[in-house]
């Protein structure tokens, strides 16, 4: 870890969809679980952890049967917005 990362109490951890999705079939479980269980070892070091990730629109063109990337900026709030309708159900 970079010395300016030991003193840090929060850490926001940016991870492209590219990282957490399966070549735009939408988000690859395996590697969320990668990812969780690296920041959960930040977290337990007394870290406030949060990670954000375009993963949204690839998971969302997946839940909406889309089979090409949008490029209309509505199209992909569309996207990007199914997935969190369906995480905030989900709680």
């Amino acid at each position: 870890m970079k010395p300016s990362l030991h003193a840090a109490r929060r850490i926001v951890v940016k991870v492209g969809s590219s990282l957490v999705t399966n070549e735009g079939r939408g988000v690859d479980p395996d590697s969320i679980g990668n990812w969780c269980r690296q920041l959960a070892a930040l977290a337990r070091d007394g870290r406030e952890v949060v990670m954000v990730s375009s993963g949204a629109i690839a998971e969302g063109m997946k839940r909406l049967g889309m089979t090409a990337r949008p490029s209309q900026l509505h199209e992909l709030q569309a996207a990007a917005a199914e997935v969190i309708t369906i995480s905030t159900s989900a709680r």
